[in-house]
């Protein structure tokens, strides 16, 4: 296994290849990894464990975290209205409960990927309420359909920071960041700047994506190394961050979109991509999540029969991209 992983890094290496980093573990045992590449266009950092990257939607498995953490205490109901915990919604949207947005059945539209890149330039949660209050109409009725929009995750964000009294960064470093020790994590880009680890950019000479400040939380933004997701999974395997019981909730099939994929609760289910066709009451043996933004292409993905998992970072764009899509193949392949 080892080897045929070698030997698919080397026939995507060049002399300009631009960064990343991956991590096979099986059984337990760290099965093979590989750093290579550089932080960004023209610069001479190398890429190594501690290099921290912009996940893109893998932020989306720890809002969806938070949320259950918050309704292990009994602080959140997952069939409630959102609008329970969230002021200010539009009385319009009283059918979308918290269950809906961890799944995606609120309806909401994806303001982010509807919306030009200088239109979502800035935008910040107070600047997508205020459009809300004069675009109400939900794209279908709660619970309906299944529609992968970046807004539920972000309304869950906030939802977390009313709920919690804390800031969401906050809440994360204190409830996630550092019981599962990722010293290198943050959802803000000024303590990530400021923290100093170096720094995976687009490949390209500045840290914007797309020309676009991104200011919203909880659907992107989080910022963390290959070294602090290898923790994560241990803690979240270790029990360490949530019940037994709350995992096989996120692990259910709770939504099927309409090219087929299955969605818990910040996961894809079953296998990424949803190439699986699984159960829709029982916890699925592995789930995992892609993330795209800008040049960023990230993965994370865990099968707890098999006992196996695959990370990986980078910053190449279409570069890495297929790199990335061949990596997974491989080792489902032979460790599922």
């Amino acid at each position: 296994m080892r080897q045929e992983l070698s030997d698919l890094a080397k026939a995507g290496e060049s002399a300009d290849l631009p960064g990343y980093a991956l991590r096979v573990y099986s059984q337990g045992q760290l099965v093979y990894a590989h750093d290579t590449g550089y932080a960004g266009a023209g610069f001479s950092n190398l890429i190594h464990e501690d290099t921290t990257f912009e996940l893109a939607s893998l932020s989306k498995i720890f809002t969806a975290l938070a949320v259950m953490q918050l309704q292990e205490q009994g602080l959140i109901e997952l069939h409630a209205p959102v609008g329970t915990y969230i002021r200010g919604l539009p009385r319009a949207w009283q059918g979308v409960t918290v269950h809906h947005l961890l799944s995606h059945q609120s309806g909401l539209p994806d303001l982010m990927n509807q919306w030009s890149r200088r239109r979502v330039n800035g935008l910040d949660l107070k600047g997508m309420m205020a459009h809300f209050e004069h675009n109400v109409r939900l794209q279908f009725e709660p619970g309906t359909r299944a529609a992968y929009s970046n807004t539920n995750y972000i309304f869950l964000a906030e939802l977390v920071a009313q709920v919690s009294g804390q800031d969401f960064g906050d809440y994360l470093k204190l409830h996630v960041f550092d019981p599962a020790g990722m010293a290198s994590s943050t959802v803000s880009s000024e303590r990530w700047r400021a923290m100093g680890v170096f720094h995976a950019l687009p490949y390209a000479e500045n840290s914007k994506i797309h020309e676009a400040d991104y200011n919203l939380l909880g659907a992107i933004n989080q910022k963390s190394s290959i070294h602090d997701l290898a923790k994560f999974v241990n803690a979240l395997m270790d029990k360490q961050l949530i019940r037994p019981e709350t995992l096989a909730t996120m692990m259910v099939p709770h939504a099927v979109f309409e090219d087929g994929k299955r969605y818990g609760y910040g996961w894809y289910i079953g296998q990424l991509g949803g190439w699986a066709a699984m159960s829709s009451t029982l916890p699925a043996a592995g789930v995992g999540h892609t993330g795209r933004l800008g040049a960023y292409r990230t993965a994370l993905y865990f099968n707890k029969q098999r006992n196996f998992q695959l990370l990986m970072l980078s910053n190449g764009g279409v570069k890495t991209e297929k790199l990335l899509v061949d990596f997974l193949q491989k080792t489902r392949t032979r460790l599922e």
